[in-house]
């Protein structure tokens, strides 16, 4: 379809759409000659999104485009939106420690014995979320927990000196998002649209549980094989350096 016949079908101006395309928000047009360019269904149902994120969910452009851009590797529009209707519905139903309550980083270290500073590195590479309330930013069950943890590995001997340092879960971090973002893609291309959304954030949340812990079982395996063959390694070349022992 031509620009005219896409602004009427989605509702918007031709600069509304010229925007969208430059801020990758949209797919860009195939060109034909430099004055005329031609769009499809799939810009349609793009700028259908776009707009129902702004005025439904009401999130900002620059969050919209981080939405859109992960998508482009595999997520439709359909599956895009799943995602975002799910947003907030999760966990919501579950049980929560009613002992833990909200605090500021200050109480946070106290109790936990982790410097301030610690949490602040671990705030601001985006491990730790806090949150608004009045005047003061506090931490929430997830985080304590979190940061608890991290004071138990200190408490264990694994200190900065020997590379403990909240730097370090980045590695985990990266790894986990990269996962999350493949399992959602299987979330939303196998099973949305099949299930209702009630059933579907249930397998979520329980899924979560389950697959936490095959995680943490293959974690440890994988500790355990890494060991063994450095180890091996070693042997052999120890006998190597001395073939008579």
């Amino acid at each position: 379809m031509r620009m005219k016949q896409l602004r009427e079908a989605a509702g918007v101006s031709k600069w509304t759409i010229q925007f969208y395309v430059k801020e990758g928000l949209i797919p860009k047009p195939v060109k034909t000659s430099p004055n005329m360019a031609y769009y499809d269904q799939s810009h349609l149902n793009a700028i259908r999104l776009v707009r129902e994120l702004q005025t439904k969910r009401f999130l900002p452009l620059s969050v919209i485009k981080q939405l859109v851009t992960r998508g482009k590797g595999g997520l439709s529009v359909h599956e895009i939106r799943t995602l975002v209707q799910m947003d907030g519905k999760l966990f919501r139903n579950l049980e929560e420690n009613p002992d833990v309550q909200p605090i500021t980083a200050q109480e946070l270290s106290k109790r936990t014995g982790v410097s301030t500073e610690d949490i602040r590195v671990f705030e601001r590479i985006g491990i730790l979320n806090p949150i608004q309330m009045g005047k003061k930013k506090v931490f929430e069950e997830d985080d304590i927990l979190l940061v608890e943890c991290y004071g138990k590995l200190q408490d264990l001997g694994l200190t900065k000196e020997l590379g403990l340092d909240p730097t370090l879960f980045t590695i985990h971090r990266d790894s986990l998002e990269r996962i999350v973002m493949e399992e959602a893609k299987k979330l939303t291309t196998q099973v949305a649209g099949k299930v209702p959304m009630k059933q579907l954030i249930k397998i979520v949340e329980e899924g979560t549980t389950i697959t936490n812990t095959m995680i943490g079982v293959i974690h440890k395996k994988l500790i355990v094989e890494t060991v063994k063959k450095y180890a091996a390694e070693f042997q052999d070349t120890v006998m190597m350096r001395n073939p008579n022992g």
